[in-house]
């Protein structure tokens, strides 16, 4: 399933009286080859054990949770996975391993709503991206997907003929004519077999390391939505192994995702002033995303913060918890904002970007949002 979609299927659950687990792991080893994450696991799943004494009426599907995770770890899990992200409500017949591109911060969050931030913060890179290293006598295709290798295909050629057609003593500029049709044909045959390994699938982008005839020829023959995806990798040559090129394909890609939410937060922040058309900080963009203001929001990969939510009205509020809830004097409880925010715009359909310590946001208070129209400076409720 797309992320999107597990995503779109984890926020819209009814909210309700029942528990979802949110287990986030590092499973890389350390320096000695030993996997760290299990004694945290335990311990937590530990606590989590003695909640369920003094719970009795989410007993039986905490219980079942614990016993369905502790399983999947012993038995199930894919060891070449450098993270995962694990959602589990058994009152909702869900238990969804998610692989991480990255390893994430060891978490274990027992809550009324799936904790998204850390999984959703990676987004960019759980698309699908289109490979070609190219030079006069290979071709390789890959497709790659969270760093890893999907499907590949090699093209590899003869140029035999054209060194002996050389020797026959053909002139310069017929020789180089010789030369070119046949890159043309190469290239050709690259972006025509590139079509068959994408079939189906729709890559955000197409990394191209290939010698200077090659490249430019590639990209004559490529289709349009094809070439507008193009994107090239200096780091990397034509002739370097694939898990160099994987990796510095992931790498770029990485570098892309943070370069869009820098774009986006400098915009954003340039908009966000009195009667502007963007808010900064958390407080007038939780207000907004509550008013359904919101178009675009740029969260950063730092940013933390508490704040309260009424359990009646559903309205959330930052800093310290009021003695009830100002708009309905309904019950209050305390909450993760960070948490809250990311649900309720995903809900919301709001597009979301997240950098990585950036300093500009950061001042702002790590959160800053894109309205769909002007608010005034009075409070919005």
């Amino acid at each position: 399933m797309p992320l999107d979609e597990l995503v779109q299927r984890l926020v819209n659950v009814a909210p309700g009286e029942r528990s979802f687990l949110s287990v986030y792991l590092d499973l890389s080893p350390d320096r000695s080859g030993k996997k760290l994450y299990p004694p945290f696991l335990k311990n937590r799943l530990s606590e989590l054990s003695k909640f369920i004494l003094a719970h009795p009426r989410e007993r039986p599907f905490l219980a079942k949770d614990i016993k369905r995770i502790q399983k999947y770890f012993e038995e199930e899990l894919d060891p070449a996975w450098k993270g995962i992200a694990l959602f589990a409500c058994a009152s909702e017949n869900l238990f969804v391993p998610v692989p991480m591109p990255l390893p994430p911060e060891n978490s274990v969050a027992l809550a009324p709503f799936p904790h998204l931030f850390s999984l959703i913060r990676y987004n960019d890179l759980y698309q699908t991206q289109a490979i070609i290293a190219a030079h006069s006598r290979q071709a390789r295709l890959f497709l790659a997907r969270l760093g890893r290798l999907s499907k590949q295909l090699t093209l590899a050629w003869e140029d035999k003929h054209t060194t002996r057609f050389g020797r026959m003593g053909w002139s310069l500029p017929r020789f180089q004519r010789h030369l070119q049709e046949h890159i043309k044909q190469r290239a050709k045959e690259i972006a025509e077999n590139l079509e068959k390994l994408i079939n189906s699938e729709k890559p955000e982008y197409l990394f191209v390391m290939a010698e200077e005839g090659m490249e430019a020829e590639l990209k004559k023959q490529l289709s349009t939505t094809l070439r507008k995806k193009l994107v090239p990798l200096p780091s990397c040559e034509p002739r370097d192994p694939d898990h160099k090129i994987l990796s510095a394909a992931f790498e770029t890609l990485q570098k892309i995702s943070r370069e869009k939410a820098e774009v986006l937060a400098r915009q954003i922040l340039e908009e966000a002033e009195p009667l502007g058309q963007a808010t900064a900080g958390p407080e007038p963009t939780t207000s907004a995303l509550q008013n359904h203001q919101v178009e675009r929001m740029v969260i950063d990969a730092r940013f933390k913060a508490t704040g309260w939510k009424c359990t009646g009205c559903n309205s959330l509020g930052t800093g310290g918890s009021p003695n009830a809830c100002p708009f309905c004097r309904g019950t209050i409880r305390p909450a993760d904002l960070r948490e809250e925010i990311v649900a309720r715009a995903k809900s919301q359909g709001v597009e979301l970007r997240f950098s990585e310590n950036f300093s500009p946001l950061m001042k702002a208070g790590g959160i800053a949002a894109l309205l769909k129209y002007k608010t005034s400076k009075r409070a919005i409720k």
